[in-house]
């Protein structure tokens, strides 16, 4: 899975993107097996917001079901394992929705 990460008003380093990346595969990449790489392509924006923490949205287009989730939270790490858990409940669903079919 290729997760682009859009970082807005902070740095992320190389490290922490590796985390990112290896959070979503380890969630969403035993769902996703079956579908194509060029597929399997979504945009992670994080923005620092000065109360609230960071802003985190999830993009991903699945053939007939886009995925747009928008969290916040006080503890980045924390809150992209939210976002992350949130894509896992509607991959999930859509998987269901196309097997009845």
């Amino acid at each position: 899975m290729n997760i682009i990460i859009n970082p807005q008003k902070l740095s992320i380093s190389d490290h922490f993107k590796e985390r990112i990346q290896t959070k979503f595969d380890q969630g969403l990449g035993k769902l996703l097996k079956n579908y194509q790489e060029d597929l399997k392509i979504a945009s992670l924006s994080i923005e620092k917001v000065t109360r609230s923490g960071y802003e985190i949205k999830f993009d991903m287009n699945l053939p007939g079901c886009p995925i747009n989730i928008r969290d916040t939270h006080q503890v980045l790490m924390d809150g992209i394992v939210r976002v992350r858990n949130q894509a896992k409940r509607q991959i999930k669903k859509y998987i269901e929705k196309m097997r009845g079919y």
